[in-house]
């Protein structure tokens, strides 16, 4: 530090004349006779540039030289861009602060001033104190020029000078200060400011405008913390980063080290069974699908039994199931039998009519392996029979007809023939080493056919031609010496292979059942309902069957009797099911749908809870704090937090070949085969799955989604409490903390009312409730979604970005809403496009100016009023002839461009958040207001999506030819350039002040000439 000083000493003498340093210098050195500064990396934001920019202090011909990198045309361009904006900027503060008086003639006045000194031992000074202000303010403008307002009084000294803020400003109240000059009133003004806002949290130890992070005092608790710190440390893992979770499934019923003597008998039906080592909780019914019909199971207790008494045969019988009827599940290569160490602690049998184990047919079952056939005269048509020489195990049954009967001796007339083959027992001698064939006996008359189907997960179309090219009708003979009994008969076969979609069924609900009951015992908002007055699980998605057409009431969002919400509405099965179940699964259902719900809603009530929990801080602060609430990061530490990880469902069931992932019940992977695993799952797929971090988010709000459909928006509420989101704006005493004021603070009560109308009636927004045909009951929230940041016309309220905050988040859940209620049908990407595309600021703008609300924003940019001048200019989308109406049916596909201002589509969210306030949080009364704005849009929308110009050019096989640059000679302005080709050819030209806009209104051309001539 002492080197530092001496070094800085040394340059305002002169005896050192260049220094070298980093960015630091920007803070903590002030040398005024510098007259060069060359700065060699980009300046992060403006302050950054004002402050190095600001060390060059000499008087005279002072530089600032700042690099640029060439070689990046693109970052170049930008910077360029960027810088040109800074001095626009500056331009700006710099009048602010044009007078007659020079700094040098106010150096001893100044100095007279009392300086600002933070507990932090940090002194401002009045000169700093100004600079302060203007960086605060271009840090409220978000880049874009809001200077403050400085009026004064008095024609002779002493002058009184009137600092307003820009209307985003958390401090309302103006400061007015007094002094001999204009200028020394000005700086005690900004030294005031500077004051007030430190102490507000505005800025930070260093008194330095707070730029990252939330402003919000929040204590995260402990283990959120530890949590963050070990994922950060040791993890180091993103949303796209895979992670290999145990799958729940391949754990039933209960893992446990010693196997009990008394086991449980339970049946699914008539005939197939099951024991399992512990007490099952009663599961509902349950469909599975065969080709053309529904197969309901429901799963019976029937009683204990003596598992030791009875071990061996059912540990064999289960064996020949696995090993020998079910062929290619890997049971040799990666799979072994051991019912103690295995997962899946489950034993199959037949049984009796009675209810009891069916002992001897599975005996007789067992006893089939590879049973000759001893006479002709066995053969019969419930049977299933094996030839020895087939060794894809080709089932066939016996056909009795005798126009079809042929002897062994008959002549051979198939195709394939030789001089030693003249007869059947020919061939097939030749054919199947050391066999003799007796010439002397019939053949049997067989037909090959198709094994059944062993997933009956959901239903499968049989393709006719498939059927009628089927080889299997065609007659097969074989000598009786040849062929063996099949592992099981017709009907067995039929029976037993359905067993291992029993078995995936049972282990998926058993899991859901808990789940069902984990919700219910932490929510406490409702009862559980038992099994048996549950309706059949189907699994099928149950957007699509769902037959409540209430569901997603348009009612108030109010939180009045939240915490004592009690109800018999509760999520089913399966609907539950559908929110742990990716895509990958191939289900008849997945999660897609019940995340976007979830998410929606999510935004919503995380959005309403911290408007009310944090009055005073702004859309900033609180739009960084819901990030940190619905992150995938945040999502993700709750899922492991509340251990519900391993119910996601991901893998699809393969239950043979090389891709085989179902575990069956008893079996292990044999050690050998655990080791090989590397970085991919391997043998481990049968106890394993692998999945994106994100989709446990999306699972989380899949949840979410799937309460609010089968419950309601309370219970939905109480569940994410449940979960540690920050749903339910709870004071210190437990209570829900009432609706911040949309007035100032400073307005006294006796006399707001007074002051609001006559502020209401001067600005004409009665207009603006004719045009959307709401009438505000508080017309504050009326003059608030209309006031600009920038605005120093309205005193009573803040601007519109705590409005816009919360509108944005109403008008998505409420678009979302109608979608899912009017179409049952929706795919996931028909949703997200949909909303995407009314979430384009060009969308909601053309809306606000095709109403003539526009004109109602109170601001003070000039920046601003050009922008809007432009956009409503264009002709090409507001016809001069066309009134409002018409403006509103006319070609939707323009409503999406992308010159149009932001602060126009922040005022339409603003206004729906100030209907939705105003409203009592009623979300009909707003619904009632926007939809005849948007019904147009979205019903189109429904059946024609109006993508995203680049999106649709691209997938339309559009490509971009060139991208470039053109500067006017005469207006020095730089206008990027972009030249796109469609897929016949046809080339197009678009322009923006950036790259991206030129690309975009390039591809937008192109789409819009494309339709025209189609």
């Amino acid at each position: 530090m002492q080197t530092l000083s001496r070094q800085g000493r040394e340059f305002r003498s002169g005896a050192v004349n260049i220094l070298i340093a980093t960015a630091v210098v920007e803070e903590g050195l002030d040398i005024p006779r510098c007259d060069l500064v060359i700065r060699f990396n980009k300046p992060n934001n403006f302050s950054s540039y004002m402050q190095s920019k600001g060390r060059a202090r000499a008087k005279q011909n002072a530089a600032y030289v700042l690099f640029l990198d060439e070689l990046d045309i693109d970052s170049c361009q930008r910077d360029q861009m960027e810088y040109e904006n800074y001095e626009e900027i500056e331009k700006e503060i710099q009048k602010g602060f044009s007078f007659e008086e020079n700094d040098d003639d106010l150096k001893n006045e100044l100095l007279q001033i009392p300086p600002y000194r933070t507990s932090t031992g940090v002194v401002i000074d009045a000169t700093r104190a100004a600079q302060l202000i203007m960086d605060y303010c271009v840090l409220l403008g978000n880049g874009q020029i809001f200077p403050p307002r400085f009026l004064f009084h008095g024609s002779s000294s002493p002058y009184k000078c009137i600092l307003s803020m820009p209307a985003n400003c958390p401090i309302r109240d103006d400061i007015i200060c007094q002094s001999k000059k204009k200028k020394l009133a000005k700086y005690e003004c900004c030294l005031e400011m500077v004051k007030k806002l430190h102490q507000r949290g505005e800025f930070n130890e260093y008194c330095l405008p707070n730029r990252n992070g939330t402003l919000l005092k929040i204590d995260i608790p402990i283990e959120n913390r530890i949590f963050k710190l070990v994922d950060t440390l040791f993890e180091k893992k993103s949303d796209s980063s895979f992670e290999i979770f145990p799958k729940s499934t391949a754990i039933f019923p209960i893992k446990s080290k010693k196997l009990s003597m008394e086991w449980y008998l339970y049946q699914t039906n008539n005939d197939l069974g099951f024991v399992v080592p512990c007490q099952l909780m009663k599961l509902p019914k349950f469909n599975m699908y065969d080709h053309d019909k529904e197969i309901t199971i429901q799963v019976i207790y029937l009683k204990s039994i003596d598992y030791t008494q009875y071990r061996d045969r059912l540990e064999n019988f289960c064996k020949y199931l696995f090993e020998y009827v079910f062929d290619n599940m890997n049971i040799d290569s990666i799979l072994e039998f051991n019912i103690e160490q295995s997962s899946f602690q489950l034993i199959p049998c037949l049984l009796t009519k009675f209810g009891d184990i069916d002992w001897n047919r599975m005996e007789i079952i067992c006893n089939r392996k590879v049973k000759k056939i001893q006479d002709y005269n066995e053969l019969n048509d419930k049977e299933l029979y094996c030839a020895y020489h087939h060794e894809n195990k080709q089932y066939f049954v016996n056909v009795s007809d005798d126009s079809l009967i042929k002897r062994a001796s008959n002549q051979w007339d198939m195709k394939k023939k030789s001089e030693d083959i003249k007869t059947y027992a020919d061939y097939f001698e030749h054919l199947v080493p050391n066999i003799h064939i007796n010439r002397n006996t019939f053949l049997a008359t067989m037909k090959g056919i198709k094994k059944p189907k062993i997933n009956y997960l959901k239903q499968t179309v049989i393709n006719p031609k498939d059927e009628a090219n089927d080889p299997s009708k065609k007659p097969i003979y074989f000598p009786i010496e040849v062929l063996h009994y099949a592992p099981l008969n017709q009907y067995d076969f039929q029976l037993i292979y359905k067993l291992p979609t029993i078995l995936i069924r049972i282990s998926q609900l058993y899991r859901i059942e808990r789940l069902r009951k984990l919700f219910a015992d932490n929510i406490q908002s409702y009862s559980l309902i038992d099994v048996d007055q549950m309706p059949t699980v189907t699994f099928n998605d149950f957007l699509k069957t769902n037959e409540n057409l209430s569901f997603l009431p348009l009612i108030s969002l109010t939180y009045d009797n939240l915490l004592s919400c009690n109800t018999t509405l509760q999520p089913s099965l399966d609907i539950l099911f559908q929110a742990i179940t990716r895509r990958s699964t191939d289900e008849n259902l997945d999660m897609e749908n019940l995340e976007i719900l979830g998410d929606c809603f999510l935004k919503l009530i995380v959005s309403m809870s911290l408007y009310h929990r944090y009055p005073l801080a702004g859309a900033g602060a609180l739009t960084v704090e819901k990030a940190k609430q619905i992150s995938n990061s945040n999502l993700y530490r709750i899922t492991v937090q509340k251990k519900l990880k391993t119910y996601l469902n991901v893998m699809k069931i393969n239950f043979r070949g090389e891709e085989a992932n179902w575990l069956p019940p008893g079996y292990i992977i044999k050690k050998t085969e655990q080791n090989q695993i590397n970085n991919e799952l391997g043998s481990k797929r049968y106890e394993y799955q692998k999945v994106k971090r994100k989709a446990f988010a999306d699972m989380m709000e899949a949840f979410m989604g799937a309460f609010l459909i089968s419950t309601n928006y309370m219970v939905t509420i109480q569940f994410m409490k449940w979960l540690g989101l920050d749903v339910i704006p709870l004071d210190e005493n437990n209570e829900i903390m009432e609706i911040p004021p949309i007035l100032c603070s400073y307005l006294q009560n006796e006399e707001s009312n007074r002051i609001v109308g006559k502020f209401y009636k001067e600005q004409a927004f009665s207009s603006v409730e004719k045009t959307i045909n709401y009438e505000f009951n508080n017309k504050a929230y009326l003059i608030a979604a209309f006031t600009h940041p920038s605005s120093f016309a309205n005193r009573l309220t803040n601007c519109y970005e705590r409005l816009e905050f919360l509108g944005d988040a109403v008008l998505d859940f409420l678009v979302t809403r109608y979608i899912f209620v009017n179409d049952k049908n929706i795919t996931p990407g028909r949703v997200t496009d949909i909303r995407q595309d009314l979430s384009n600021n060009g969308r909601l703008a053309y809306i606000l100016v095709a109403c003539g609300l526009h004109t109602k924003i109170l601001h003070n940019s000039p920046d601003l009023f050009g922008k809007i001048s432009v956009y409503v200019g264009d002709e090409e989308l507001f016809p001069k002839d066309l009134s409002p109406g018409s403006q509103l049916n006319k070609d939707i596909a323009q409503w999406a461009d992308s010159t149009a201002p932001k602060a126009l589509a922040d005022v339409f969210e603003a206004l729906v958040g100030a209907i939705f306030l105003d409203a009592g949080k009623c979300l009909k009364t707003v619904w009632q207001v926007i939809q005849p704005l948007l019904q147009q849009y979205i019903d189109q929308s429904l059946t024609d999506p109006n993508l995203n110009p680049k999106r649709s050019f691209t997938e339309q096989g559009g490509k971009i030819i060139d991208e470039y640059t053109e500067t006017d000679s005469k207006t020095d302005i730089t206008t990027s350039i972009c030249i796109v080709e469609t897929k016949n050819g046809d080339q197009y030209r678009g322009c923006g002040s950036n790259k991206k806009d030129a690309k975009y209104n390039a591809c937008r051309q192109a789409i819009l000439n494309n339709r025209t001539k189609n």
